[in-house]
């Protein structure tokens, strides 16, 4: 299979010509291309406009292509430069993926090349302060008493480190962004990088540098990504309420799962709903198979509505309730979140839990009764970090 780039991009070419399925790469003026010649015509954005694009089309009938989008601020112009591809039967790429993964679209677009689970699991919050950091820390913790599996959670939030409430003693995002862009962190530095908030779960946590948050590229969170993959069985990530910046991307594209965070107010829902329909679906190719939603911070009343309504109206299944705690913000001014104690918010977090193990085959390592009086993990946290270590005990 014969594939033509046009495109200014010697690495993208560079990348296309590793894959085996391709026979050949060749670059070419814009008009440089005859009939009859191109199996496959990769196209980018930057050196042909749509209307370009259509008559390339007329001539090259039989050949697939395939539209690399840059990334635009109007979605109603992403949206409506998609609908011209489907019209011509162009296939897209879309913005902020590494050059790799751009290669990698390409390819399941020629060949149909599947990818495997990638056990990567994205949350992300329809709002701000909704609570998504610290339902996925507990989430993580709990799963990991659970199964005794290594869990990695990620806080690429651009906008929030998510390091309040809790003892946090690891590095940030931000402190080590330059080996990620230069791709020089190994996945055991990774691990020593990070703080850990229970036998079985390593924390990361996120950007405290706003002003760096547009600087970050796809490549260094493809790296951190790719790193903690390598590093832990299971991986979390924090991936915040804004989604228009290579972290967040970088999340959602690398998940197998999405886990949308919402509590009962209205104006959660309808930024959901815009989330998807301006972002996910014409960005990232949202599929609805993929997400589950997780409530937090409910409330249980006549006035407001529950998780199953909610869930039926926004057509979506959803994996557990969390309650509103009234302790919260007292756990959270003592830096004791993870030890948080309540009945229901625990037997909430147990059905995020049977659901991930179910998805993902998980083991069960320790009986569930095990967990339903004050965790182990709570007192281990307490311990001073240089007693906190594999192998050393845990207070009772």
């Amino acid at each position: 299979m014969k594939v033509w780039l046009l495109a200014n991009d010697p690495r993208l070419a560079e990348e296309l010509g590793k894959n085996n399925q391709f026979d050949a790469v060749l670059t070419a003026e814009r008009h440089a291309i005859e009939p009859d010649e191109a199996d496959v015509i990769v196209v980018s954005d930057l050196l042909m406009e749509t209307h370009e694009l259509i008559e390339l089309r007329s001539i090259h009938e039989q050949a697939k292509m395939v539209y690399m989008i840059s990334n635009r601020t109007d979605y109603h112009e992403l949206k409506r430069v998609q609908s011209l591809c489907a019209a011509h039967r162009i296939d897209f790429v879309a913005p902020r993926l590494t050059v790799e993964q751009v290669a990698l679209e390409i390819a399941a677009v020629c060949v149909g090349k599947a990818q495997g689970a990638s056990r990567v699991i994205t949350g992300i919050g329809a709002l701000p302060q909704i609570g998504l950091t610290t339902s996925l820390l507990m989430l993580g913790v709990h799963l990991g008493a659970l199964t005794g599996v290594r869990i990695g959670i990620l806080g690429l939030n651009g906008w929030n480190p998510g390091d309040s409430g809790i003892l946090y003693e690891g590095k940030y995002v931000d402190e080590i962004w330059g080996t990620l862009q230069g791709k020089h962190l190994r996945p055991d530095e990774l691990v020593r990088q990070m703080c850990r908030i229970s036998p079985h779960v390593h924390y990361l946590a996120g950007n405290r540098d706003i002003k760096k948050l547009y600087y970050y590229q796809p490549d260094g969170a493809s790296w951190l990504i790719r790193a903690a993959r390598q590093s832990f069985d299971i991986v979390l990530i924090d991936a915040g309420a804004y989604l228009d910046h290579a972290l967040a991307a970088q999340s959602i594209y690398e998940s197998d799962l999405l886990l949308i965070e919402l509590n009962q107010s209205r104006q959660a829902g309808e930024q959901w709903l815009r989330l998807r329909d301006q972002i996910l679906r014409p960005v990232f190719h949202y599929a609805e198979e993929k997400s589950m939603l997780l409530f937090n911070k409910m409330y249980d009343g006549p006035d407001v509505e529950n998780a199953k309504q909610l869930s039926r109206q926004l057509g979506l299944p959803h994996i557990s309730s969390l309650p509103y705690v009234p302790a919260f913000y007292r756990y959270d001014a003592d830096c004791k979140l993870l030890e948080m104690a309540d009945d229901g918010y625990h037997t909430e977090l147990m059905k995020a839990c049977r659901a991930l193990m179910q998805y993902y085959g998980l083991p069960l390592k320790q009986p569930v009764k095990s967990l339903e009086s004050k965790s182990e993990t709570a007192s281990w946290f307490r311990l001073p970090r240089w007693l906190r270590m594999e192998g050393g005990s845990i207070a009772k």
